[in-house]
């Protein structure tokens, strides 16, 4: 073999191992991931309006970002909805369930018992029950005990052909567990 054709194989089996690996990189992507709660669309006013009302009540704090509070018909779930700053009013671009606390109870009631998401997330559910449904591509997992944290994350979420309508350069979405099940999800877009 001439040293010249020797050195295309090299330089071509090099651009095809590139190629390859960006691929299998590129197919390592959270499954279908979930832009509804309960029937509000993440960003979409109307929809949200639909579901809480108009003019929510936002809390600000210094660790989080402007959000409203909801409890669920039996006090056992909240629902956490953040606004980002400069968003239009009633437009949510972040959710969070959570296991209700008594402090919950003083909080806007709404008449639906369990906080579900478009994909069927919902407090309660097992560790293999998400993944089933997003797959094991995860951004970071961690465990401690009876406790276990998992997240995804789509960067470029805004050039995604499920999420680039919304406009977001990334989107997340985080899951705790104790004991196998599910006591807290969140999920929408990130702040840029």
């Amino acid at each position: 073999m001439s040293i010249r054709l020797w050195i295309g194989c090299c330089v071509l089996g090099a651009a095809l191992s590139a190629s390859l690996g960006a691929g299998a990189e590129a197919k390592c992507r959270m499954k279908s991931p979930d832009t509804t709660i309960s029937g509000i669309v993440l960003t979409d006013r109307e929809s949200a309006v639909k579901v809480v009302g108009s003019g929510a009540t936002l809390t600000e704090s210094e660790d989080d970002l402007p959000h409203a509070r909801f409890v669920s018909s039996n006090g056992a779930q909240e629902l956490v909805l953040f606004v980002h700053y400069g968003a239009g009013e009633d437009e949510y671009a972040e959710a969070e369930v959570r296991v209700g606390s008594s402090e919950a109870l003083a909080l806007v009631d709404l008449p639906i018992e369990s906080f579900r998401t478009g994909r069927g997330v919902e407090l309660g559910m097992s560790v293999a029950e998400v993944q089933a449904l997003f797959g094991t591509c995860f951004k970071s997992r961690h465990k401690a005990g009876s406790e276990l944290f998992f997240e995804y994350e789509i960067a470029n979420a805004d050039r995604d052909p499920e999420l680039k309508s919304f406009g977001y350069p990334v989107y997340y979405a985080e899951y705790e567990f104790r004991d196998g099940k599910l006591i807290r999800f969140r999920f929408g877009f990130a702040y840029p």
